[in-house]
């Protein structure tokens, strides 16, 4: 018993003197906007960053639901090289209105395990997109229906009442 504990403690020593085998893949996205209307293109960006000891590929598939497509290939294929950030960048199309979650999968090895990243961004779509108030009648001025009083405010054709101080 007292050997097993160790050796045990051996190996950890080891490990720690050596140091642990340590990589990591960091990644955000971003949307260009956070809703748009049907018809309408919203560009979907990564920006990946991986740290390790050798450079690794990775794959970014786009995870499109229905009532949205992308115009792009299925998957990117992308090398990451250690300490270098890379980006991705692919077009989302709206065709129905709704909320959705665009989500990209990423996949890469490290030290030859599988590794696997989703990033989740919001979508709105409306089923049109925000129109510009309408404009004003064309005309001037004359055009325009004559504006009453508001309440409070005399008009010059009703009697005012003048009050007289007296001392």
């Amino acid at each position: 018993m007292k050997r097993v504990g160790f050796v045990l403690l051996l190996l950890l020593g080891v490990g720690l003197y050596a140091g642990l085998a340590v990589a990591e893949l960091t990644a955000s996205q971003w949307l260009d906007r956070g809703s748009m209307g049907v018809g309408e293109t919203a560009m979907v960006t990564l920006n990946l960053m991986y740290v390790g000891d050798n450079a690794t590929q990775a794959t970014v598939m786009p995870v499109i639901p229905y009532g949205l497509r992308t115009s792009g290939p299925g998957m990117y294929m992308v090398t990451l090289y250690p300490g270098q950030p890379e980006m991705v960048s692919y077009s989302v199309i709206a065709e129905q209105p709704g909320y959705y979650d665009v989500i990209s999968s990423i996949s890469y090895t490290e030290y030859g395990f599988m590794r696997e990243l989703q990033m989740v961004s919001p979508l709105v779509v409306v089923s049109q997109s925000p129109e510009a108030p309408p404009a004003a009648p064309p005309g001037g001025p004359e055009d325009q229906p004559p504006v009453g009083p508001g309440p409070g405010i005399h008009n010059d054709t009703q009697p005012k009442h003048q009050m007289q101080h007296q001392m």
